[in-house]
């Protein structure tokens, strides 16, 4: 048998389809559709051999690629969505969860490599996270976690899966309430503004473990720390106590557990 075989049917003298059989075992895993003008308008693949047409192509004048369907799983209805600008691949739509709708919209540079990914992870037909990739390694994470059409929460990375800050809480103008710091993809450092006037007035230290080791307040909004709390790694109740109560940037007063309280020398 031929490596290749092809069956073209014809109406009225003119080409309508084509079949190949290009496995060479007698199954056809390829069909062509003709318009009137006997370009090929699209296109149906068997890819695997079981017999089912798996992949769609769909073509322009000249044979110009415009977009593609894949069903992966082979149960008839496609599961992904290619779309291509002058040949090169745009964005590919993924359902990921099999409902018949796509959930993931990723999203290509016109010279190929991969821009950003929409994603709707709760499947409410709406975009809630968007993924950002630089030179093909993901740099922010987007997400809008109550569902209310605003970006809420912002994670950064400096590397392949290392997380390098995380902005949560952000108001209406974009500003956040929390800002948590990594090294090497390990939180070290917690910045939070808890009374919503745009000013950090609250910081907390981690260890290796992520364990709260120091805490520092700003209680009286002049923009600086002026009390340190110090813990023992995964203890609720801080271990030491210091205050600055006359405004100087220094600690006057310590509490220390199972001591009394006591002023520090000037």
């Amino acid at each position: 048998m031929d490596a290749w075989t092809e069956w073209t049917f014809y109406e009225d003298g003119k080409g309508v389809r084509a079949e190949f059989d290009t496995a060479g075992d007698g199954k056809v895993n390829q069909r062509e559709f003709y318009n009137a003008e006997q370009q090929v308008e699209w296109v149906e693949v068997d890819r695997d051999g079981d017999g089912r047409m798996e992949q769609r192509l769909f073509y322009g004048p000249g044979k110009t690629l415009l977009r593609a369907e894949v069903d992966a799983d082979g149960d008839g209805q496609p599961e992904q969505w290619h779309t291509f600008q002058d040949g090169q691949l745009q964005e590919i739509a993924l359902d990921i969860n099999y409902d018949g709708r796509p959930d993931q919209w990723h999203h290509y540079h016109p010279g190929g490599g991969l821009s950003f990914i929409e994603v709707d992870s709760t499947g409410s037909g709406k975009v809630d996270q968007w993924h950002r990739y630089q030179d093909g390694t993901l740099s922010m994470v987007e997400h809008d976690t109550d569902g209310h059409g605003a970006v809420d929460r912002i994670i950064d990375y400096e590397g392949p899966g290392q997380i390098a800050q995380v902005w949560e809480n952000l108001d209406p103008a974009g500003k956040p309430r929390t800002r948590l710091i990594y090294d090497a993809g390990k939180l070290i450092r917690g910045e939070f503004d808890t009374t919503g006037n745009g000013q950090v007035n609250q910081w907390l230290f981690y260890d290796a473990d992520g364990q709260v080791i120091r805490a520092e307040y700003d209680q009286h909004a002049k923009g600086r720390p002026d009390q340190w709390e110090y813990f023992t790694p995964g203890s609720k109740e801080p271990y030491k106590v210091e205050r600055d109560t006359n405004g100087d940037g220094k600690a006057d007063t310590v509490w220390e557990k199972g001591a009394s309280t006591s002023a520090k020398p000037r």
